[in-house]
């Protein structure tokens, strides 16, 4: 770890320049862990699958008190800003030769999620203004068209000013469905929803025993991984038309080491493997990602299984105090119970010129984005499907 500056205060935070994960031990890593996205584990198996990591760590007089994971992301990155701000139309940029590409991007590996590890509220403004001029440093150093923070909570009242303040484009970039896990029982769950709602979820259970499926958890899924990582693939080729970027070696990676804050939820017809996905906790936050059915389950019970009832009985179990279910299939979350949450990308390109395009570029997903969102939710589009930002202000540009 390398000290880039130490901030003029009574009680010092230094900026470390940390690398990748496994500078650290898992223990003081997890130490700041606050969702399963965070762990130290998912972090080293992206890490040596080919995600390049340039995190940063701030460290006071007590120890190590915020991460800031970042990684250099381009061809081959899920999530890519190129393919998810040009979607369709990619094949031709790159034919003319616009690329978004590579850029520093602050996000933990295969998910939606920039939120620093620690508690990064207690971040001075100086200090923050630190690493955002480390990351703009470490950006020009390789070579990036731009250095983005994707998806940014709108609560982030001063992240979101500091990036402001130093000529970031502040566009929205989507919402989250998240679920507050406030009942002690998955039964005293369903009992809280409305009659028709109700009996939607208890349809979906009864339709995965009478389909003949059987659904299992499991954190020594190694055995399964090839199955796992089989379906996977059919399923992002069925969805993109391409091959997935992720290495084959993952899911073979995080089975192996048999933790139990990760784990596998499988679902089974016979001995043919027709639903996976995974899931990290903390006590704070359960993530999920990597859901594929095979094509006669994409809709059917073991899917809003896989979705919402699994993910609720586990953490009502294991006394987790909220799920982020993720952003697609809104009308489905919402209408078992979610709430929305909405995120922003702080983006600046490294050139003047860039940074004009890549704002410009934005505002017309920003726009495409909102449009989406609201034709999926339907009926349920409004703002008690959102929650309120804690400063009760939306910072939508």
């Amino acid at each position: 770890m390398t000290a880039v500056h130490a901030q003029s205060a009574v009680a010092r935070d230094e900026l470390i320049v940390l690398g990748g994960a496994d500078r650290l031990q898992a223990e003081e890593w997890n130490q700041l862990a606050r969702r399963g996205f965070h762990l130290h584990q998912w972090f080293t198996a992206a890490e040596r699958s080919g995600w390049n990591p340039r995190h940063l760590a701030v460290r006071g007089a007590s120890g190590l008190k915020t991460i800031i994971p970042a990684y250099l992301v381009g061809p081959g990155t899920p999530h890519d800003l190129h393919d998810r701000w040009l979607g369709p139309l990619r094949d031709a940029a790159s034919h003319v030769g616009f690329r978004l590409q590579p850029v520093l991007s602050v996000q933990a590996p295969f998910a939606h999620v920039s939120q620093p590890l620690g508690n990064s509220s207690g971040l001075s403004n100086p200090i923050l203004h630190e690493i955002f001029y480390a990351l703009e440093q470490t950006a020009e150093r390789e070579g990036a068209k731009a250095v983005a923070w994707p998806f940014v909570d709108t609560y982030c009242d001063r992240l979101i000013d500091v990036a402001r303040a130093r000529g970031y484009a502040v566009l929205y970039s989507g919402a989250t469905a998240t679920m507050r896990v406030r009942w002690s029982s998955f039964d005293e769950y369903v009992a809280s929803r409305s009659k028709n709602v109700r009996r939607t979820i208890l349809a979906d259970i009864a339709s995965i025993g009478a389909a003949g499926l059987r659904t299992t958890l499991a954190s020594d899924f190694d055995r399964d991984a090839s199955h796992m990582d089989r379906l996977y693939r059919d399923a992002f080729r069925s969805r993109h038309g391409g091959e997935s970027p992720v290495a084959p070696h993952l899911f073979q990676q995080l089975g192996r080491r048999q933790t139990p804050e990760i784990f596998a939820h499988l679902a089974w017809h016979g001995d043919r493997l027709v639903g996976t996905s995974l899931n990290l906790f903390t006590p704070e936050r359960l993530d999920g990602t990597f859901a594929a059915f095979s094509p006669e389950h994409r809709t059917s019970g073991v899917f809003y299984n896989d979705l919402c009832y699994e993910p609720l009985r586990v953490a009502i179990r294991e006394g987790i105090s909220s799920i982020d279910l993720g952003l697609n299939a809104l009308y489905a979350k919402v209408l078992r119970g979610a709430v929305l949450q909405r995120r922003m990308i702080l983006i600046r390109g490294t050139r003047p010129r860039r940074h004009r395009m890549l704002s410009m570029l934005g505002r017309l997903v920003a726009g495409r984005i909102q449009q989406q969102e609201r034709k999926a939710l339907g009926p349920l589009w409004g703002p008690r499907c959102f929650v309120e930002d804690e400063a009760g202000a939306e910072h939508v540009s």
